[in-house]
């Protein structure tokens, strides 16, 4: 999990403008997430990678039981090299960019991934050769 630094600050309104990780190579774009239990207030703060690959939003291992959140369900999952497996899926409150709800977010790995399934929700701009990625409502 990365820690949110203070480069990565949480907006009061819908969007923002999010620095990319420039300690990626090469260097990514990613924002500042909040989480919880659904119907709790988001207390785990963490930085998770803009993955428009995604279907689904994907939370670090042990993460969810760390913050009690209940599992929902069970998905099958295809990851890069084509590895198929099936994990664990919990219901979840996540705040980013100014909004908040309660998605379904799959388990794996030991970074959290932004997916589709909170994407989609947003008008995203990224902007590499300024390495900054904008977020704004529809």
């Amino acid at each position: 999990m990365t820690p949110v630094g203070p480069r990565h600050r949480f907006r009061g309104s819908a969007g923002g403008a999010f620095p990319y990780d420039a300690r990626r190579t090469p260097p990514a774009p990613v924002v500042p997430i909040r989480l919880a239990a659904p119907q709790a207030e988001p207390t785990v703060a963490l930085v998770a990678l803009v993955d428009s690959g995604a279907d689904l939003t994907v939370l670090p291992e042990g993460l969810p039981d760390a913050i009690g959140l209940p599992q929902i369900g069970v998905v099958t999952v295809r990851g890069v090299g084509g590895v198929v497996r099936r994990v664990p899926v919990y219901a979840v409150q996540i705040e980013a960019a100014g909004t908040r709800r309660i998605v379904e977010a799959a388990v794996g790995g030991d970074a959290a991934l932004l997916g589709r399934d909170v994407l989609n929700r947003w008008v995203v701009t990224l902007d590499g050769p300024r390495l900054v990625m904008r977020v704004r409502a529809p």
